[in-house]
C-alpha cells in the first residue's frame, strides 16, 4: 500500500490535495478567487498568515504545527499544512536564499562509493535530519530524507513512510495555491529549490528559466522539456523570496 502511494503521479497528487482542500473548512478569503480559466487561486496573504500562526489559542499556532509536522501527523489538514509552509516565510529565522550547497556536498560525500553500508546511510540520515532542524520546509531535503530512510530502514518501514508523508504535506500546500500554468495561477514557493523539487517529483525537466515581473510580482518561468503531461511552461511566484532579500539588504 505504501509503495502504491509513493507512485502517485503529479496530477493524482494535485487532485488529492485539492479534494482535501475543498473538504476542510477554510478561513482564507483567497481560496475563493478564480484565475482567468476558472482555476482556484489560493495566493498566500502573509500578514493574515503571520497573525494566525502567532496566536497561541489558534489551531494554526506555528510551534504546534511544526511539532505535528515533524511527527508526520496525518490528521493535519491541507489548510494547516498551508499555514505551516507559508507561515515559515513570516518567521524571524526565514532565509529564502540560505545556501544548502555545503550540506549537499556533505551528503554526497557520505554516499560516495560503489558499495554503501548501513554506516553510510546512517551518516546521510544524520546530515539530512540536522539540516531540516534549521530548514523544516525544504521540500528537496525532505525528498532526500525519504530516499535515505528508504535505504536505511527499508521501503516498508514506519520511518520511510513518515518521511514520505512529510513530502506530501509540503507538496499539498504548494499545489493548493494554483496550477502553475499562468502567472495568475502560479505555484507559490518560499524558496527557489522548492521549484526544482516539485518538478523533479513530477518527472519534469526545465530546458530554460527566466525571471519576469508582472503587476509588481516576481515569477520564475520554467520552459519544460517534452513530457507526458503536455506541459510547456510552469510559473512559480517567488515574490516573498525577493521581498525577504530586499529587506535583508535594506531596500
Amino acid at each position: 500500500m505504501r509503495n502504491l502511494r509513493c507512485s502517485l503521479s503529479l496530477f493524482s497528487l494535485i487532485l488529492v490535495s485539492l479534494l482535501m482542500l475543498n473538504s476542510c473548512s477554510t478561513s482564507k478569503k483567497a481560496a475563493n478567487r478564480k484565475g482567468d480559466d476558472g482555476v482556484a487561486v489560493n495566493a498566500p496573504d502573509y500578514k493574515q498568515i503571520k497573525k494566525a500562526i502567532e496566536s497561541k489559542d489558534s489551531e494554526l499556532y506555528y510551534p504546534e504545527l511544526l511539532r505535528r509536522f515533524e511527527a508526520a501527523d496525518t490528521t493535519l489538514t491541507v489548510e494547516q499544512n498551508y499555514y505551516f509552509y507559508y507561515g515559515t516565510a513570516t518567521r524571524p529565522e526565514y532565509d529564502s536564499y540560505k545556501s544548502d550547497s555545503f550540506v549537499y556536498a556533505l551528503l554526497k560525500e557520505s554516499l560516495k562509493g560503489d558499495t554503501l553500508t548501513e554506516e553510510n546511510w546512517q551518516q546521510a540520515a544524520e546530515i539530512v535530519d540536522n539540516y531540516l532542524k534549521d530548514d523544516p520546509t525544504n521540500l528537496r531535503f525532505h525528498m532526500y530524507k525519504q530516499n535515505v530512510y528508504s535505504n536505511l530502514y527499508g521501503e516498508e518501514s514506519e520511518e520511510m513512510y513518515n518521511a514520505y508523508i512529510q513530502v506530501v504535506m509540503l507538496y499539498s500546500a504548494i499545489v493548493s495555491t494554483g496550477d502553475g500554468k499562468t502567472p495568475e495561477t502560479a505555484f507559490h514557493v518560499i524558496c527557489i529549490s522548492d521549484e526544482y523539487a516539485l518538478m523533479s517529483m513530477a518527472g519534469l525537466f526545465p530546458k530554460s528559466q527566466a525571471l519576469i515581473e508582472k503587476h509588481g510580482r516576481s515569477y520564475d518561468t520554467m520552459d519544460l522539456e517534452e513530457n507526458e503531461y503536455g506541459l510547456e511552461t510552469l510559473y512559480f511566484d517567488i515574490t516573498v523570496s525577493f521581498e525577504a532579500m530586499n529587506k535583508m539588504f535594506g531596500h
